[in-house]
């Protein structure tokens, strides 16, 4: 018996059922049941390293913005060369024209995003404004630079916003660990203002607040 006729029925029938299906009149009805690619982030092995806290904020991250995440992940996995500057108040020529204006400790504000160590605002013998950097730990990023601000315990760019005309970019964060200074050039500085500042530990491109140490005048 000669079946040759009703195969070639069949798959001319197939053909017309999968041309069908595959139909962009089709594509539509059939989404919700077609499952998308996995786009896992492209990050390092030595990524799974860290607390699970923090690759869940990271692969978040990823998912809204992937090359924020991309910088943010590799500026951490960088290891940081420490900085140890000389302790300019100590050399000082004349140590008792020295005086400690205001003093903070810098603060973890989540996984991804913290430091350890103190900032402390000078006055040196010869009237320069000094604000010195101790035993600085700070979780890397990209891009980090040293503020002042008037506000007291900023924890993104909407509340360093809130006083901008205090706001003073000191430059890029020396290290990410040791210690370090950095003059105060602007003629207009006013301790005053930041009594009940802060100093911030700032990524530029991605506006992001990474530490704050809240300033308060020294115990008596």
């Amino acid at each position: 018996m000669n079946t040759r006729p009703a195969w070639g029925v069949l798959f001319f029938g197939a053909v017309i059922v999968g041309a069908l299906i595959l139909s962009p009149l089709w594509l539509p009805e059939l989404a919700p049941y077609i499952e998308e690619p996995v786009d896992e982030a492209p990050f390092p092995d030595a990524f799974y390293s860290l607390s699970s806290e923090a690759q869940e904020i990271y692969t978040s991250m990823y998912e809204r913005d992937r090359q924020m995440a991309i910088d943010f992940v590799a500026a951490r996995l960088q290891t940081p060369e420490p900085l140890d500057e000389p302790n300019l108040p100590l050399i000082d020529p004349d140590p008792g024209g020295v005086t400690l204006l205001l003093t903070g400790n810098f603060v973890t504000l989540d996984p991804v995003r913290g430091a350890l160590g103190t900032a402390n605002l000078y006055r040196l013998s010869d009237g320069r404004r000094l604000l010195r950097l101790e035993n600085l730990d700070v979780v890397g990023g990209p891009e980090l630079h040293v503020l002042l601000s008037a506000y007291p315990n900023p924890t993104t760019k909407s509340d360093l916003d809130q006083l901008p005309q205090y706001h003073l970019d000191l430059g890029p964060l020396k290290a990410g660990a040791g210690s370090q200074n950095y003059i105060i050039t602007d003629p207009a500085f006013n301790v005053e203002r930041y009594t009940s500042g802060s100093v911030v530990i700032y990524s530029l491109p991605y506006e992001t607040v990474f530490s704050y140490a809240s300033l308060a005048p020294p115990p008596a």
